[in-house]
């Protein structure tokens, strides 16, 4: 695990060298506290740096250094992530006359690209990555994501250079105007994240999951390399899906054991972790590590649950227990992650994983499964909605009906049967930040206010295109929108801030694409939330830790706006910035009313408290 950045450039006046490569990776040092490495060239019109700062967990030796270039220095690698089958990758390249140098899996996709070219490789590669490669014999660069987007990439392209980095901050180093992007802005303080592709800047852009960019002087084109498929079903009964699920779950597992550092899992109690941890005390070599967060308020705490499920496989079992006064942290955390990011458990998942780093240096977590296996209520209400569409005689009744009446209910089933962009993306809402008439009422721009609206009905209707089943769109949508927006986002920069990787077996590539084959009604069988994994863990749990209410990685933050941190919020929040005219006579309204409980605007408050840390630190500053 580590950090990228750099730049390719076909005729800009920008003059490469390594002091403008270490400006741009300064922001990578917390990714990559192991080595750094940069490489340059400059042609008549062709020239290139790369920066590199590693966190070493494959071949310890400086012979896995990067940035790597290929024995025959024709291309350079610049590579962030884990590739698990770099071995099966290596092997078919050994069979075709290709030696190594190392043991490391950058090398392993440097020579699979000069055999097979990018296209087969991309499609090969099972694991997390973000890599940037040079082909310095045909001027051209690939700048490739992972199918997911686990690790991040952003870019800047003008037509003549791209610049890219796994952090935004990088881009300040090429003195880069940065204009606020009101429709990132805007999905933000709904959804508490930026969107897939916009960053917080017009100028800088996210390269989406399962996607790479080609680039020489006459081309910049963005391709998809991989879709989530839902159409093509398994003939497989419910049973054999279970035994098939499970089966491909312990394998994801073994593969994020491949390491040649230490490595734990996090354990919050819950069934994900849970079954994730389980899996790996089974096959890690040693008794491995499991670490917990806790809580004084019991409504948040789960460390009960996780204990016994330590106990039951056997780990050796470390947790720590917050409060307020832990929080000195905070502003520190904001500011690694580059962009305005509001969601609250990344500060629970920061000090878990800085008291992981002190015995791991790898972490296994339980992310994805609540997206693949239909954790959320989301997922219930998509349910509804399936079960409602399948009523195929309804639907030109209720079409008609919908005609005649304005009844909010009826043209909500209409429009469920009908497969409206709209009502569909209804559900994507997770109902968190503010709502779209909200919005209005903090900031008063149509590009603002219809931000979560336009991202959530572009991705319903994308997911329209490969996808039958109204659940189905519901979980190809939520794969591209909370989990690689908000969930990925907090734990990569929650954990690389502590120079820790994660890895999440949930999201492996076989895993996924068999779960895409399930019908609905095994994903969620008498409506239940993750039958599938929940029926897996009836082998090895009691039903009383299966079959409890999800309590999600929250914190007491709303609480603790009440209390210790009432003054010091206040003050954050209430103060006027000039860059985006919020409405704080609107922003006053809601924080009293939190204050005096008549309503809980915790998330809402905590979004304009981290916009206004972010606004005067990251970008006023700049």
């Amino acid at each position: 695990m580590c950090g990228i950045a750099g730049i390719i450039d076909f005729g800009s006046s920008l003059q490469i060298d390594e002091n403008l490569l270490r400006q741009m990776a300064e922001p990578l040092k917390f990714r990559g506290p192991d080595q750094e490495g940069y490489t340059f060239q400059n042609h008549s019109n062709f020239s290139f740096g790369l920066a590199h700062k590693r966190l070493s967990i494959i071949d310890l030796s400086d012979s896995g250094r990067q940035p790597m270039w290929s024995k025959d220095g024709k291309v350079v690698i610049v590579f962030n992530g884990e590739i698990y089958n770099y071995q099966e990758i290596k092997r078919e390249l050994e069979k075709i006359g290709q030696d190594f140098s190392s043991t490391s899996d950058t090398e392993a996709i440097i020579y699979a690209y000069q055999h097979w070219g990018i296209s087969k490789t991309i499609e090969i590669l099972e694991g997390m990555f973000a890599f940037v490669i040079v082909d310095i014999e045909k001027q051209t660069s690939y700048i490739a994501r992972d199918r997911f987007g686990e690790k991040p990439l952003y870019y800047h392209f003008d037509r003549q250079f791209l610049a890219f980095s796994s952090d935004i901050r990088s881009f300040k180093a090429l003195k880069l105007k940065q204009t606020i992007d009101i429709h990132a802005l805007g999905y933000y303080f709904s959804e508490m994240s930026t969107p897939v592709e916009n960053s917080i800047f017009k100028e800088i852009k996210k390269l989406p999951p399962a996607n790479f960019i080609e680039f020489d002087n006459k081309t910049f084109q963005k391709h998809e390399y991989w879709q989530l498929n839902y159409k093509d079903k398994t003939e497989l009964t419910l049973s054999e899906s279970i035994d098939q699920a499970e089966i491909l779950i312990e394998k994801a597992v073994q593969n994020t054991l491949l390491s040649d550092v230490p490595v734990g899992c996090f354990l919050s109690g819950g069934l994900d972790s849970s079954l994730i941890s389980f899996y790996a005390a089974k096959n890690y070599g040693s008794q491995i590590n499991t670490f917990s967060v806790g809580f004084e308020y019991e409504s948040f705490n789960e460390l009960p649950y996780a204990r016994a499920i330590s106990a039951q496989i056997g780990s050796k079992h470390n947790e720590i227990i917050l409060n307020p006064n832990d929080l000195n942290i905070v502003d520190a955390l904001l500011k690694e992650y580059g962009e305005p990011f509001a969601d609250s458990s990344a500060i629970p998942t920061y000090y878990v994983s800085h008291f992981a780093g002190k015995s791991v240096k790898v972490v296994i977590g339980g992310d994805g499964g609540d997206e693949v296996f239909a954790g959320y209520r989301t997922y219930n209400q998509g349910l509804r909605m399936q079960q409602w569409s399948n009523r195929n005689w309804l639907k030109q009744p209720m079409k008609l009906i919908s005609k005649l009446t304005k009844l909010e209910k009826v043209n909500y089933l209409s429009g469920v049967m009908e497969k409206d962009i709209s009502v569909l993306a209804s559900a994507l809402y997770r109902n968190m930040g503010f709502s779209q008439s909200a919005l209005r009422e903090l900031f008063d721009d149509e590009l603002f206010y219809n931000a979560p609206k336009k991202e959530h009905e572009g991705k319903i209707l994308d997911a329209l295109q490969n996808d039958d089943a109204v659940f189905d769109v519901l979980l190809s949508a939520s794969m591209k929108t909370r989990l690689v927006n908000d969930y990925l986002v907090k734990t990569d920069r929650a954990t690389m801030f502590n120079s820790l990787e994660l890895r999440t077996p949930f999201i492996d590539k076989s895993l996924v694409e068999f779960a895409n084959t399930l019908p609905y009604d095994y994903i969620m069988h008498d409506g239940i939330n993750k039958y599938i994994t929940k029926k897996i863990s009836e082998k090895y749990f009691t039903k009383d830790l299966i079959y409890r209410e999800k309590q999600g990685f929250g914190i007491p933050i709303g609480q603790w706006m009440r209390d210790g941190w009432k003054k010091q919020f206040a003050e954050i929040i209430l103060d006027k910035q000039d860059v985006i005219p919020l409405n704080y006579n609107y922003i006053e309204k809601i924080w009293n009313e939190h204050l005096t409980e008549i309503k809980d605007h915790t998330h809402k408050l905590w979004c304009v408290y981290v916009f206004h840390k972010w606004i005067k630190s990251e970008y006023l500053s700049k």
